[in-house]
């Protein structure tokens, strides 16, 4: 093997957590990590896999993303040649939007299962917490503590298919802020054992979900994990810097992932192509 090939190079880093609220804080101590998937594929000889036949594209940038005007700078291409690819896809762009009632903030489920609304309303016991409430008609489903008020709505998403619904909450407090899939009323995080779960959505009709799990991050797919070579990517960030968060579409997601200093572009999706 060449002493100068990307298969004998290594260089990572080991992550702490960050305050969201007040910015990213970081510190790192240098330690041997797992080559990127890709490059591992190279020294294997094989095309990485990816959990109901997904396909991943992905793009090393040369610096970090600007979120206002989102521009990114692609190490191999332009920013207006790797959109084009995906462009037809990307723009079937799935919202779960929040509507004001009576000075509620609501949420009305995704799917083609049932009718499902989600209400965030203040505690009885302390008015200062967030209390979600998942709605059938009349009748309340499901209770959870959202934590403290924060500049990022804790409804996040509500979906109803098949026999299931899943509701996602970003909960916060002062020093947590982290994000809870809840399916069928069961924590995905205890459940898994991941830290966080977070970006859920039906893609090309099956359920897809992020997660972090100490330092690594991943993707699950119709009930498959896939862990990804990064440590952090960025979600639920508020005002101008939310163009950086994850693009939910039909099929696919776009997202924006680090490991250590190095940023990445990645298009994941159900592509014919």
């Amino acid at each position: 093997m060449n002493k100068n090939s990307p298969c004998r190079a290594a260089k990572k880093g080991k992550i702490t957590y960050w305050d969201r609220l007040n910015g990213w804080k970081s510190r790192s101590s240098v330690f041997l990590f797992a080559i990127l998937g890709t490059v591992l594929a190279a020294c294997s000889g094989s095309a990485p896999t990816y959990p109901g036949g997904l396909q991943l594209d992905v793009y090393p940038l040369a610096a970090a993303p600007e979120p206002v005007p989102l521009t990114f700078q692609p190490q191999n291409a332009t920013q207006e040649e790797v959109l084009a690819k995906h462009a037809g896809e990307r723009a079937k762009v799935l919202l779960n939007p929040v509507q004001t009632v009576q000075g509620q903030p609501v949420m009305q489920a995704l799917g083609d299962g049932e009718e499902l609304t989600a209400v965030v309303r203040s505690s009885s016991e302390d008015p200062l917490r967030q209390i979600v409430d998942v709605i059938k008609g009349n009748e309340v489903l499901f209770t959870t503590d959202a934590g403290l008020p924060s500049p990022v709505m804790p409804l996040q998403a509500l979906w109803a298919y098949d026999d299931h619904w899943v509701l996602e909450i970003l909960f916060s407090e002062e020093e947590i802020w982290k994000g809870e899939i809840f399916r069928d009323g069961e924590l995905l995080n205890d459940l898994k054992g991941y830290d966080e779960s977070f970006g859920f959505q039906l893609l090309a009709s099956e359920p897809f979900y992020f997660y972090q799990r100490g330092d690594t991050v991943g993707f699950s797919y119709a009930g498959e994990e896939k862990d990804l070579p990064y440590n952090r990517i960025p979600h639920y960030y508020c005002c101008g810097e939310s163009t950086l968060n994850p693009i939910h579409s039909e099929n696919m997601v776009a997202f924006f992932a680090q490991q250590d200093e190095e940023w990445f572009y990645l298009e994941l999706g159900a592509f014919e192509d």
